[in-house]
């Protein structure tokens, strides 16, 4: 009893390492991001003065309780993004390794490949909320090349499956595709960018079906009740465009920790 204790415990720890790593990865990826909005800014520079930020400690979560980084030319300090990524995909990894290795999924795949795909997708899912919540921009290499990948290993390890995860996907981008479409027939320009299009494909595959159901219900809820709160509060107005890729990816994660895992 002691041995499983010991062993499920240095996991966890091990899991959670995992994630503190994953966070730095996302934070030093998304610093690189340079935005196409005017002005042209990136996470490095200060948002107020565009000046240098100085450079970040490897540890994000110090920031919580220091200064953090402050710019040097006019004293603004710099959001709480980084600690931020890097608790929550802390959270994540531990709570997506008891999932794959304590809950059966609807799949053959090994607890280890269950394990792998949920770290694959925690990870490119938080680049997505950090870079489209600071950019708007979704990159298709954060998308396509992850899709593949699950969709290859689904068919490989459990072929049976692989008929509902592309189901799920198509069914997700179909979606929203007619939202899209939608979109530009009542306002006349996007109401919903294309990328967020290609985002819900790499939805459909991540949570599967009938986890989508629960993805696009937490999408809309989320959505709808932070645009409200932002209409009330005057921040925007009912042409803003907000960005529904945040949404969509903080779903998706929620989803593989509640949902039976698709694979």
């Amino acid at each position: 009893m002691f041995l499983v204790v010991a062993v499920a415990l240095a996991s966890g720890l091990g899991a959670l390492a995992l994630g503190l790593l994953a966070g730095a990865l996302v934070n030093a990826l998304a610093d690189q991001v340079v935005g196409v909005d005017e002005p042209i800014w990136s996470a490095s520079q200060c948002r107020k003065c565009l000046a240098p930020l100085p450079s970040p400690a490897p540890l994000a979560l110090r920031e919580f309780f220091a200064p953090g980084r402050v710019c040097g030319a006019c004293g603004k300090r710099a959001s709480l993004r980084r600690p931020l990524t890097q608790l929550a995909l802390a959270l994540f990894m531990p709570a997506a390794l008891w999932r794959a290795f304590a809950t059966p999924s609807h799949g053959a795949l090994p607890a280890w490949a269950l394990f792998g795909m949920a770290v694959a997708a925690g990870v490119a899912l938080a680049f997505i909320f950090v870079v489209d919540l600071e950019h708007r921009l979704i990159y298709d290499l954060s998308i396509f090349p992850l899709l593949v990948a699950l969709l290859a290993l689904t068919g490989v390890f459990d072929r049976s499956r692989l008929v509902s995860v592309i189901f799920a996907a198509v069914l997700s981008g179909a979606l929203f595709l007619l939202f899209y479409g939608l979109g530009w027939l009542l306002y006349r320009q996007e109401a919903l960018g294309f990328g967020d299009v290609k985002l819900a494909l790499l939805l459909g595959a991540i949570v599967g079906w009938p986890g989508l159901i629960t993805a696009l219900l937490v999408t809309a809820v989320t959505a709808a009740i932070l645009s409200m709160l932002l209409l009330a509060s005057g921040a925007v107005d009912r042409r803003a465009f907000i960005p529904f890729g945040v949404f969509m990816a903080g779903a998706a994660a929620l989803t593989l920790l509640i949902a039976p895992l698709p694979w």
